[in-house]
């Protein structure tokens, strides 16, 4: 028989995986905010040191609890009734969790570097280069679609919609066949 969480250690598992993402969430948010008020900075080091808090807040609030929230809801998937597979609520949150954290690395990661780079080269000019313009909402958009993807991970975790994902094997097709005639 595969390993069990006890209640216990069920408990703790998800009040990580919750904190976790109340973290990477309030991140999500912090970037969208700081976002916005790097968009309106009055001068270049205002520019450059909210791109900079950013960055911070991409560290410490994103980054690693991203990766707790993915291995959090991996253990309890695993180790309890709910499996990776058997519902279909799990697998979308899987899928979203790890495309929004590949996202993150892939895109995320380097659109706030380059930002941070031209800010600090250019300061206030920054603000009328038409890339530099672009990289920045293509930021903002990016730190909307996590808050989205996180708020509807939430929804789904709390409903549980769409119901168990139905097997389907030839094997046990044929079985129930062979069922059926007797």
């Amino acid at each position: 028989m595969a390993f069990k969480l006890s209640m216990k250690s069920k408990q703790f598992i998800v009040t990580i995986h919750v904190l976790s993402v109340v973290c990477w969430l309030g991140g999500a948010v912090c970037m969208l905010t700081l976002g916005s008020h790097m968009l309106l900075a009055d001068n270049g080091e205002q520019l450059y040191y909210t791109l900079d808090n950013m960055h911070v807040v991409d560290v410490v609030l994103i980054r690693y609890t991203a990766l707790v929230a993915l291995l959090t809801g991996l253990a309890l998937s695993l180790w309890t009734n709910w499996g990776l597979f058997k519902y279909y609520w799990v697998a979308i949150k899987l899928i979203l969790t790890v495309a929004l954290i590949l996202f993150g690395i892939k895109y995320m990661s380097d659109w706030l570097s380059q930002l941070i780079h031209e800010a600090d080269g250019k300061r206030a000019a920054a603000l009328h280069d038409a890339a530099f313009l672009s990289t920045s909402y293509s930021l903002l958009g990016g730190a909307a679609a996590n808050i989205l993807a996180m708020v509807f991970m939430t929804a789904i975790s709390y409903f549980k919609p769409f119901g168990k994902i139905k097997k389907r094997s030839g094997k046990h097709e044929t079985k129930l066949t062979a069922r059926e005639e007797r």
